[in-house]
């Protein structure tokens, strides 16, 4: 008997202690869901929770060239327990024609997830609206031998509201959740990234009563971030809608090549996997895709508000990544691939990126109205001058090739990309014809010999050309389909606009590369097809099929 109540006992202590268990585990780990209300009305956005303490606990004003930031800090509490919830960053970007972006971040401080649901009204005098998706299901998410396969899309789409008297348009992202990694060396060295969790798509418009209410839930996992963007213009952001439908198609194809997580601190794109802190799905801040070329490319040709926001809005990131436009920026994310065979860790930089960065300044000086940019970019001619100073290239016959990356810790010299060899040439004879200096066209026509010195062992058994150049003079990388192809078209054209023969040299790589392109039945774009027909190349690709538009 006594056996059976000290059993009955502890069988009612257990369930006791799982009652108790269960409860702290959903306490602890079910979703938390907090409802907060804001307004976009520019720089006076306000925010409150309906079930949450909002806290004011930083606010700040920034300037830049077209632009102004108006950024809030709100520390999220409960107004029952004595808890903390994290951190929501809102950051108004208002631009000179009115319009302005929206960046949210939640940091979420705790172990729990957490759903923000993020609801914005529109109180005025909207009747009615509609919504244009991006059709991101179109989008085929396949692998890619550097990249690894990227997961993000288009954003959610293009929202119009309407009323008798008023108007509005907003472009609603999609919603980014992700962790900070970092890589400390020492106190001035670090890599740092992001680790894409998930891509979030919950936006919903609904119409209440008077008003229609934006809803743009940003889910959190335990310790990790939340963020998305929203744009808004009272007049519409495209004037045709043939302009829209063409850079949605652009979009869904080179949705790798084309942002889509934006954030107040410039935007983060698909890393290779060789990275440190190591992670298949990595994301960071690098300049092959900060500069948004590709809005840049539209713009110029249909001058629609939509691209001229984002134009803008590249020029901020800019800034915010580097205050100062007139000298090379620094790559924050270490390459293991750099690291392992040449010791060069982050902070370091990459000649490319920086071109890419100088070229964007140029083309963006004009369309904005900003002159001092295109004087800002002739920091790289200057830093190609000072990497041939420092001897950081591969010294040939009679010429040199510099090397594509420089860092304070690298053991020896780097490899030279071909393309990247044409890129610093072409730059060099653009700024010689801007300010006549005689030593941006010495070092041109250095890199030119450099390359001819080279000559036809660039050329491949298959035609195609190798993308890099050892210092041991080995060969090594399979070459981009068109970049190269672009960069020796833009040499011989610019070696005829400074008063200069063509490369015969150039000649035999264009015409191999060429072969090998249509000989696989690789895409070509029409800009390039039309390149080669220019410089008399046109039966090369004479009744070929495989050409797009981007």
């Amino acid at each position: 008997m006594i056996t059976k109540i000290k059993f009955r006992y502890m069988v009612s202590i257990l369930i006791i202690f799982s009652i108790i268990g269960l409860g702290i585990y959903f306490l602890f780990n079910k979703t938390i869901h907090i409802q907060i209300e804001g307004n976009l009305y520019g720089e006076n956005a306000e925010f409150q929770g309906n079930d949450v303490k909002l806290e004011k606990i930083n606010s700040e004003t920034k300037s830049f060239v077209k632009a102004k930031d108006f950024s809030t800090t709100y520390q999220l509490s409960s107004r029952i327990l004595p808890r903390t919830y994290g951190k929501l960053t809102v950051t108004i970007r208002k631009l000179d024609n009115n319009d302005f972006f929206v960046f949210t971040k939640f940091e979420n401080n705790t172990e729990q997830p957490i759903m923000i649901d993020l609801s914005f009204p529109f109180e005025k005098d909207f009747t009615n609206y509609e919504v244009t998706r991006f059709h991101s299901e179109k989008i085929v998410h396949e692998h890619d031998t550097t990249l690894g396969v990227d997961p993000t899309s288009t954003p959610h789409g293009l929202v119009e509201l309407k009323g008798p008297k008023t108007y509005a348009n907003l472009v609603v992202s999609k919603n980014y959740n992700s962790v900070e990694l970092t890589k400390e060396y020492n106190h001035r060295q670090k890599s740092q990234l992001r680790e894409l969790i998930d891509e979030h798509d919950g936006t919903e418009i609904t119409k209440k009563e008077n008003s229609i209410i934006l809803n743009v839930p940003h889910f959190a996992e335990g310790q990790s971030l939340s963020e998305s963007w929203i744009l808004h213009s009272d007049q519409p952001l495209f004037n045709k809608k043939v302009n829209f439908e063409e850079w949605e198609k652009h979009t869904l194809k080179e949705y790798k090549k084309i942002n889509k997580w934006y954030t107040a601190e410039g935007p983060y794109g698909k890393l290779p996997w060789s990275i440190e802190p190591g992670t298949k799905l990595g994301y960071g801040r690098y300049f092959s895709l900060v500069h948004d070329r590709r809005h840049v490319d539209h713009y110029e040709r249909t001058k629609e508000r939509y691209f001229y926001d984002f134009i803008v809005n590249s020029a901020v990131n800019l800034l915010v990544y580097d205050s100062k436009l007139n000298k090379p920026i620094q790559t924050e994310i270490t390459s293991t691939w750099l690291k392992d065979n040449y010791g060069i860790i982050a902070p370091y930089y990459d000649t490319r990126f920086n071109e890419y960065l100088a070229i964007h300044l140029k083309r963006i000086s004009k369309l904005l109205d900003v002159p001092e940019y295109e004087e800002m970019a002739l920091f790289y001619a200057d830093y190609l001058l000072e990497q041939v100073k420092k001897k950081n290239f591969i010294k040939t016959d009679h010429g040199y090739l510099i090397s594509d990356f420089y860092g304070s810790t690298q053991k020896k010299t780097t490899h030279t990309s071909l393309n990247h060899a044409l890129g610093e040439m072409n730059f060099l004879l653009d700024s010689y014809e801007k300010t006549k200096k005689e030593e941006y066209l010495t070092v041109a026509l250095d890199i030119q010999k450099g390359i001819e010195d080279i000559g036809d062992k660039w050329i491949r058994d298959n035609k195609d050309l190798w993308y890099q150049l050892n210092p041991d003079f080995t060969f090594h990388g399979k070459d981009y389909p068109l970049l190269t192809l672009e960069d020796l078209l833009k040499a011989q054209k610019k070696l005829v606009q400074v008063d200069l023969k063509r490369s015969p040299i150039f000649d035999r790589l264009i015409t191999s590369k060429t072969q090998y392109l249509v000989n696989d039945k690789i895409e070509i774009t029409r800009k390039v097809v039309t390149s080669l027909q220019e410089q008399g190349y046109g039966d090369l690709v004479k009744d070929y099929s495989h050409i797009s538009d981007y």
